[in-house]
Parts: C-alpha cells; structure tokens; sequence
C-alpha cells in the first residue's frame, strides 16, 4: 500500500495524485486544513502525522509513504513517531534543508491578509502562477491548478507554512533524520530533471538512500507535468523496498 501526502498546496489535488497510482492500492487523504478537511482547528504538521497515522491503522498495514514537498516533511515525522506504520519513506523533494522551504518560508513571515491576497491572485489567474513556475499552461493543467488553489483557505496555507518552518528549521529535524536511517527505515529519493538541482539534499542522506530517480523533463510539481512518469517512480520506489524485503 502506497500512502501519499500532499504538499503545502494541493496542486494537484490528491484524487489526481491517486489516479496515477495502482487503484485499491494507495490512499491520498487531505490533511486537516485541506480539501475534505477544510475546517480542521489544527493546521499544522503535528496534526498532518496524527491524521497519516490513523489512516494508516484503519487500513490495517504498514505503508509506503509518499511525500510531496511539505509532505515530505510530514512523511519523515511519520517514520520517526510511527516506525511501525512504516515500510519506506518516498521522499519527493521533500524538505531537508532550509532552503527547500521555499514557500513556506516565504508564505510564513505575512500575515493573514497578505496571504489572502496572494492566494486571490493565483486564483484569478491559475495560468499565469503555472508560468511563473515554469509549466506551459494547457487546458489540462489550467483545470487541475484552479482546483488546487481552491482546495485550501490562505489560513490553512500560512499555519501549516509557519509549523513547517517551525520544524524543519530546527537542528533537531535532521537527528530525526538521522535515527530513521539508523533504524533501517529505507528513504528513496525522487526529484524533477528541472529541479534537482535546488533539492539541498543532505550528501549523508544521499549515500544512505535506499534509491534516487529522476523524473524527466519536469519541475518541482511533477504531477502537473508528468503525473504518468512521477506515479510509476513512486511505485518503483516502493516495489524495490519489496523485494528487498522479500529477498
């Protein structure tokens, strides 16, 4: 079972993510403050685990766990608190370093009503903010984009931004790091041909990782532009775990 967590924005919006994963097999929840969610008083990474946590238990078997950007923040949380619900980290760009929060960063240090007015901004125009991130913007991904920013309030964005930074700032977020590799938990690494080369992946997380693929031709948001190629990287990620495990 593969278990993917959604970053900071769902663009795209978990549905999408799931449907290029094996059916019956994955489980792409909202996290509280998203989507189905929406109204969750708790926003934050904290209550992200929790909620992977019990969907995970419901399902009644350890699970692979993808996550994308924030939610890779949130996936290796997961491994660290839960090492039982947990076969493999999938880690998709997934924030190690400062430096790979660059929107939480960003969105964190405004306030309320700066983030609202950003977040109306990219609603208006969703193929203008798909240009600024350096995707042509077909009708397709025009559609899955304004889904996406519709998905989440500016309030869930800047809480669950601000407890990234919260955490993953902190030097206590790379010894957590450290002891899920200690324990033997495998990490696999997945990452846009385009946008490799700002992931400030850590050299000793590289040299521990279970496996490191790209994803060709695409950014950060891989799913907008390749969700076929990033779908079958995550299922070659986890298959590789499985038949070490089996071995």
């Amino acid at each position: 079972m593969i278990v993917f967590i959604h970053g900071l924005l769902q663009v795209p919006t978990p549905h999408v993510v799931a449907a290029s994963l094996p059916a019956g097999e994955t489980l792409a929840p909202d996290l509280p403050g998203y989507g189905t969610h929406v109204d969750a008083r708790d926003v934050s990474l904290d209550a992200a685990v929790n909620q992977v946590a019990r969907v995970i238990r419901a399902a009644g078997a350890p699970a692979h766990v993808a996550g994308h950007s924030v939610g890779g923040a949130a996936a290796m949380l997961l491994a660290y608190r839960h090492p039982e619900l947990v076969r493999s980290v999938i880690s998709i760009e997934g924030n190690f370093m400062p430096a790979d929060a660059f929107w939480s960063r960003s969105i964190a240090g405004q306030s309320e009503t700066e983030v609202e007015h950003w977040l109306a901004e990219q609603r208006r125009d969703p193929a203008r903010w798909l240009a600024a991130q350096g995707i042509v913007a077909t009708p397709e991904r025009v559609v899955r984009t304004a889904e996406g920013l519709a998905a989440q309030p500016a309030t869930s964005i800047r809480a669950m931004a601000r407890s990234v930074v919260r955490h993953t700032f902190a030097p206590e977020y790379l010894q957590m790091v450290q002891q899920i590799i200690s324990r033997g938990t495998p990490i696999h690494l997945i990452a846009g041909e385009r946008s490799v080369a700002g992931w400030d992946v850590p050299s000793w997380v590289r040299d521990a990782a279970a496996s490191e693929r790209l994803v060709p031709g695409v950014g950060h948001l891989v799913w907008l532009e390749d969700a076929h190629a990033a779908g079958a990287a995550v299922v070659a990620a986890a298959a590789l775990t499985d038949a070490r495990a089996t071995a």
